[in-house]
């Protein structure tokens, strides 16, 4: 069996972002190939990512960037090779241009087409119009008339990773939806996991790209009338900025930012810490250290979820306004009552249980396979 994987960046900012995951793009190693359509200029060697395809061959064929003003020319290119290839599947992580050229070449070839959505592009399009960021609202513009309707018209099959996503999959044309939240390993993520780092007071932990929309500036200035560490995880633009926060606020000696963890010894910072926040802007949907914190046994503290918006596991988390007061408070509740923070934490450990990775791998496999056969 084989398999043409069109991932949404390159397998080099996967493993930079330490999110190199065992069968990532081969759930129960039901493929014996991967084929990865890599459409962009900077790639890395495969042998260095293998374990994204399990035990199956894995293949990286670089065909070099592909753009909203090139990716015509590419659409011959990328069939033709699919067709050398012969795959079983062809999967793309999104319903832009990688999205445009696995479905162009899986109806020309009459390969079964998956599509999977990571998150609402009508809604990011609306927010980058009221946040005045006009040429990536114009680029999307043409991404949702050139390409979405027709990539998911045409899938076979959509994945959508959050139920906030199917209302927008819907209204584009798609038929045949699944939803299979993004996987959990739960004998990785466990509130057994040997820590990697002591602290001498209650820890905070955030995970996650330190972006504008994710507002981590809220979690520095939360703490800083508590007695409290504060441990960040991540890298990105705000980088400078946050650490310049932080001694402007004279907390720095409560927060240890950390740019980069391997993915297979992030569980021991989770298991190191009292409590997961994940502060943002016009959330929808459950990040994937959100999911990964719950599975070690961590109360979880975030922002509320658009109006309308819900998740299997939500019951297990303390929404609060997106902002430091609302924050802070939280923080306050949970540490200064045991048998708060314990129902929390069992309360997450239940609700992972409803999609634990292992359940959600073996649905994509059963996806796959239904596929192959019918067609």
């Amino acid at each position: 069996m084989k398999i043409c994987v069109f991932p949404n960046d390159s397998l080099l900012a996967y493993y930079e972002k330490g999110e190199i995951k065992n069968r990532y793009f081969n759930p129960k190693n039901f493929f014996d190939e991967v084929h990865v359509i890599s459409l962009f200029d900077n790639e890395i060697d495969a042998e260095m990512v293998k374990s994204l395809g399990g035990k199956a061959k894995l293949k990286i064929h670089k065909m070099g960037k592909a753009n909203l003003s090139n990716y015509k020319s590419f659409e011959e290119r990328v069939t033709t090779l699919i067709q050398e290839i012969k795959p079983n599947i062809i999967r793309s992580f999104n319903p832009l241009v990688q999205g445009w050229l696995a479905t162009k070449a899986a109806k020309k070839l009459g390969i079964p087409i998956v599509i999977s959505l990571h998150t609402n592009y009508s809604q990011q399009k609306e927010f980058a119009k009221k946040e005045g960021r006009y040429l990536q609202y114009f680029k999307l513009m043409f991404t949702s008339r050139k390409f979405e309707s027709f990539v998911l018209k045409n899938a076979d099959v959509v994945i959508c990773v959050y139920e906030f996503i199917v209302p927008y999959a819907k209204n584009m044309g798609a038929k045949n939806i699944h939803i299979i939240y993004n996987r959990v390993d739960l004998e990785k993520f466990s509130p057994q996991c040997k820590k990697e780092i002591h602290f001498e007071k209650p820890t905070i932990l955030s995970v996650g790209r330190l972006i504008e929309q994710k507002n981590h500036q809220y979690l520095i200035q939360a703490i800083k009338n508590l007695d409290v560490n504060l441990l960040i995880i991540g890298d990105g633009p705000n980088y400078e900025i946050l650490n310049s926060l932080a001694k402007s606020l004279g907390v720095s000696d409560k927060i240890q930012f950390i740019k980069n963890i391997p993915h297979e010894k992030l569980n021991g910072y989770y298991s190191s810490c009292d409590i997961y926040a994940q502060p943002m802007r016009f959330l929808g949907g459950i990040p994937i250290p959100v999911l990964e914190a719950m599975a070690s046994g961590l109360p979880i503290v975030m922002s509320k979820h658009n109006e309308g918006d819900s998740e299997i596991i939500d019951d297990a988390i303390v929404f609060v306004e997106n902002n430091a007061d609302s924050f802070r408070n939280a923080f306050n509740r949970i540490l200064s009552d045991p048998n708060y923070k314990n129902e929390l934490k069992k309360k997450s450990l239940e609700s992972i249980k409803k999609i634990n990775g292992e359940m959600m791998e073996e649905k994509e496999k059963e996806i796959y396979l239904k596929l192959i056969k019918n067609y």
